[in-house]
């Protein structure tokens, strides 16, 4: 009996003794008198651990990673935060807590996502942190063939390829035969997981561009073609009207009229930024041609969307490659790197982990 007691009393303990009062987390920790993102004002915070509301879900966040988002978003809304105002927005971690109202995530559960229900893109929590509170709807549970590194680096890259590809596809799958996808951009975070994701989704033709050092690696994904963008512009190579759909990663001034010339009749064109967009001149051209530039903020962020990445990553179908892994406490240093503009795949945030792994 006494034994029984002593289990009972350790049990206890272990289901009592929940997160620490305080942790670590990133922040912005001044508004820029330029409304600029400027990486020296980023930096290390100590802070409570949130508590999960209605709806929500604490994660003891183990990786995350950089997406431009996560430095364009000071300059969008930075003038409405208070600081510091934590930053991330992708994470991978295990669930230590619920809120009321939650039904499918669960304690000790390991979840991925991308923290961006409408309404945390002021209130945010920031995921480059120790613990976050989440939406319960925007997670999903990892796929057990991903690590957590490899979870935290591909949320939001893989929504907006799916968000941008589906709607190309006008569904899940791309039900007419023969398509061809154009991917600009093709080695970097977003774009190497879109030409994945074309392959994925039933595309017969995969073409892209990147430097020639690359080639390699982008043909390893599925792409069938690659143009060094260095040495030879895309809408010379290509034949007008040759392309289904055109996916571009890149997103400069001038992308969006170079692309129509290329698009099949009623072809379909996505961009990152709306500086890519095609001019009213290209678009009076070339209306039957549909166009896009996805914001996927809040819109893309859903159990169900994660939920079909975690099936093509579980089908092998989809993977994340990381071009380098920097703890949470060098988190300057890896927003450095992907301001540089030359990664292949993803910068890693590794939170949680004693040994920053690539």
């Amino acid at each position: 009996m006494v034994a029984l007691w002593a289990c009972v009393a350790v049990l206890a303990s272990v289901c009592v003794a929940g997160p620490p009062a305080e942790m670590q987390a990133a922040a912005m920790l001044r508004r820029s008198s330029d409304f600029k993102f400027h990486v020296g004002n980023v930096g290390i915070v100590n802070r409570k651990v949130p508590v999960p509301g209605r709806g929500e879900v604490l994660v003891a966040v183990e990786a995350s990673n950089i997406n431009p988002v996560d430095h364009k978003i000071v300059e969008l809304a930075g003038w409405l935060w208070k600081y510091p105002h934590q930053l991330g927005i992708d994470l991978a971690g295990v669930v230590v807590a619920v809120g009321s109202d939650c039904n499918r995530i669960q304690v000790g559960d390991e979840v991925w996502g991308e923290a961006t229900a409408y309404s945390e893109m002021v209130e945010t929590s920031g995921t480059y942190a120790q613990y976050a509170v989440v939406t319960e709807s925007v997670l999903g549970v990892k796929p057990k063939s991903m690590s957590m590194v490899e979870a935290g680096a591909m949320p939001m890259v893989a929504l907006t390829g799916l968000d941008s590809l589906t709607w190309a596809a006008k569904g899940d799958y791309f039900e007419q035969p023969n398509v061809t996808v154009l991917v600009l951009g093709g080695s970097g975070g977003t774009g190497h997981l879109g030409i994945q994701l074309a392959k994925a989704m039933g595309a017969s033709r995969v073409i892209t561009t990147c430097s020639s050092s690359h080639f390699d690696f982008v043909r390893s994904l599925g792409a069938d073609e690659a143009i060094d963008y260095h040495t030879q512009n895309y809408y010379d190579v290509l034949e007008p009207k040759s392309i289904d759909v055109v996916y571009d990663c890149v997103g400069i001034r001038g992308t969006g009229d170079h692309a129509l010339g290329l698009l099949k009749d009623r072809g379909s064109f996505a961009t990152l930024l709306t500086e890519g967009m095609p001019s009213l001149r290209a678009r009076f051209r070339r209306p039957d041609v549909r166009t896009k530039a996805p914001l996927c903020v809040g819109s893309c962020s859903r159990y169900d969307r994660i939920d079909q990445i975690a099936g093509f990553v579980d089908q092998g179908l989809l993977k994340v490659h990381i071009d380098a892994g920097y703890a949470l406490a060098d988190i300057q240093e890896a927003f450095n790197h992907s301001l540089s503009g030359h990664t292949t795949g993803k910068v890693s945030v590794q939170i949680a982990l004693r040994e920053v792994t690539v």
